[in-house]
Formats: C-alpha cells, structure tokens, sequence
C-alpha cells in the first residue's frame, strides 16, 4: 500500500494526511476536533483557503467510514493537485494524526505491523489439514488429508505382529505429515514464507517436523498444542495471531541486539537524531530502527530532500524548507527512498534513551 501513496506530491505543502480509528458513530466529531488546529490563519489566505476545503472534504468521509469495518482509515488529500484517497487498514492506529506538507505523512503505515505470511500444519497421526496465514486471513490449502493407522488394540504373537503394525501405522503418518509438508513447500516456492506453525499434540511436534522439507525446517517455527479433531478456525486464527506476535517480538529484540552490539563496538552504526539525519542525507542509512513513538521537530527541502532540525532555507540548494513535526517519519522515508529498510519497534532496550539508531552503508566523518 505505502509505494503508490508514497508518490502523492503537493508542492504547494498542502497535502493532508489524516489518520482516523473508526469510532461509529462519533468519527465525524474526531475528525472535527482532530482538523480544527490545522485551520489556523498563520498561513497566507490561498493556503488557510486549500486546508478549509481539504479538511471539509475528509470530515465528510466520516459517514463511508462508519458504514465500513475497517478499525481505522489513512485519508489523503489536495484539492489543488488533484489528491484524494481513502484507504482503509487492517489495524488500529496508534492516535489519530493530522498533517500537512508536500509528501505524505506515512510513519502512521509504517508502524503497522507488517503482515507475515506463515505456513501451517495441524495434524495428529490420521489426518493432517494444511493453511496460509497472510494480513490476519487464514486460508485452507486443499481438503483435509487422512490415513490409516490401523487398530489400536494389535496383540499377536510374541508382540511381533505387533511391532510390525505399530511400524507400518508409523509410516503412514510419516506419509501423511510429508504430504502435508509438500503443500506448504509449494507454498513456499510460490512466495516465501516466513514461520511455520505446527499444531498438534506434544509427543507429534518432533516427528511432524521431521518429516518436513529442509527449507521449512529452516525456518522460525512454533508449535501449538491443540486437538485437531476439534480445534475450529476461529480459535486456530487466534493462536496463529498469538504466534506471530511473539516471533515479532523475538526479531526485534535480535534486531536490537544487533544494533546496540554495533553502536558498543564502534562499528557501522550510528545513534541519536542528528547523526541519523546527517546519515539520511549523506544517504548511508541502511538499516533504520525507531523507538516507538519517538518524534522531534524538524525541517526538511521538497527540492533535494535535505532534512535537518531548523532552519528557513536549504543549505544544500537554497529552496525554502518545509516545517515538519515529526522528522523522524521524514528519515525514515528517506530512508526507504534510499533502498533501506525500516522498523518500529517497541521493545524496552537502551534505543530509548536516544530514540533512534541505524545501521550504515559506510562511515559518516
């Protein structure tokens, strides 16, 4: 979602970002409180002008949103560049948020979690269903598998015909796990996945996973402990949900270990906003990793993308810079627009401290 919208434009510095969690039937009143500041007359008349009809245009979405389901919508929008979108999300956002300026505000996006595509097998020793969980749906790949085991209840002489039945019911299951393992696989080879959840009774997670292909195996695994035969979609969508948000967490504490380890040796890393923006401008940020809500003022130019903390003109090209109340969320488009990566976290680690930390392509002197 966040490439198209990241190419909205108002060189003017009227586009409205408007970031709204649907509150029916009292979203219509968010918006209007939430717009009010921005109506203030410390601008010139054809720009208080522009913001009177854009913030009339996305009061009025209030009646789509609360018709809709969606937790939460990002609305954008320029009357003089011909800009309005309407774009519902997935998740809550953390506050509404309204702003202007001549890119669109998108740190609101990219705090979103971002949707991980799993793989995953419920299974005990006759029957094995197989699905994909990608954006919070849950889809089911094919019917359910089955085979059988045979009887419980062997005997036989001296336990011989016994062993033989428990190992032929074995490989059966085995079979069974191994079909369901080459779904997934085909899954996986059509787009990768990144976690594989098997759910199942305890004594089953070791041979199911055994039985699975190697690029499986290698990936972040979690295992459920559910009864197949009874376990529901609903209750299976929770516990994959669970399951993503704990691997979540678990990568951004290896993240900031990663991160925290560079910074102590001295490495290619740097800390603290003004070397990050100077960093961003130098274009050496790879890696980019943001505590939380952590915002600062700032400005930066429309013309060369330069971002500092003040100032009225580029010291780059000259143009007039943009004031900006979060330069952050403008380091991290740069950032992005740079061909690297960013992530919010919120786990508590020393980045607090500082607020923001990255990884660099090279030394900054």
């Amino acid at each position: 979602m966040i490439d198209p919208i990241a190419k909205l434009h108002s060189p003017s510095g009227t586009l409205l970002s408007v970031y709204v969690n649907r509150r029916a039937p009292a979203t219509r009143a968010a918006l209007v409180d939430l717009l009010k500041p921005l109506r203030s007359t410390n601008r010139d008349h054809n720009h208080d002008k522009a913001i009177r009809i854009d913030s009339g245009r996305v009061v009025e979405m209030a009646q789509r949103i609360d018709a809709g389901t969606a937790p939460a919508v990002a609305m954008f929008a320029s009357q003089a560049d011909g800009i309005l979108e309407f774009h519902p999300l997935a998740e809550t956002v953390d506050g509404d948020v309204a702003a202007l300026g001549p890119r669109p505000y998108l740190r609101p996006l990219r705090a979103q979690p971002r949707p991980m595509r799993v793989g995953i097998l419920v299974s005990d020793s006759n029957r094995a269903r197989t699905y994909l969980s990608s954006g919070g749906v849950l889809t089911e790949i094919g019917e359910q598998l089955t085979t059988d085991t045979g009887k419980d209840n062997y005997a036989g002489f001296a336990g011989l015909e016994e062993h033989r039945n428990r190992a032929r019911a074995d490989d059966h299951s085995a079979k069974l796990w191994r079909q369901g393992g080459r779904r997934l696989l085909e899954a996986h080879q059509d787009q990768p996945l990144e976690m594989l959840v098997i759910g199942g009774h305890d004594e089953s997670f070791d041979p199911i996973a055994a039985e699975q292909h190697a690029y499986l195996q290698a990936l972040p695994q979690c295992r459920i402990q559910v009864d197949p035969g009874t376990l529901s979609r609903p209750e299976l969508a929770n516990l994959v949900s669970t399951a993503i948000a704990a691997q979540t967490r678990r990568a951004d504490e290896e993240l900031l270990e990663r991160l925290l380890g560079e910074l102590d040796a001295g490495g290619g890393a740097v800390s603290g906003l003004n070397s990050v923006l100077e960093a961003c401008n130098a274009h050496a940020i790879d890696h980019l990793v943001v505590a939380g809500p952590y915002a600062k003022e700032g400005v930066m130019c429309d013309a060369c993308g330069w971002l500092g903390r003040t100032g009225t003109d580029c010291p780059v090209c000259g143009s007039r810079l943009f004031e900006t109340a979060d330069i952050v969320s403008a380091a991290m488009d740069a950032t992005v627009e740079a061909g690297g990566k960013v992530n919010v976290v919120t786990v508590a680690s020393r980045l607090d401290a500082v607020g923001v930390a990255g990884f660099t392509r090279f030394s900054i002197s």
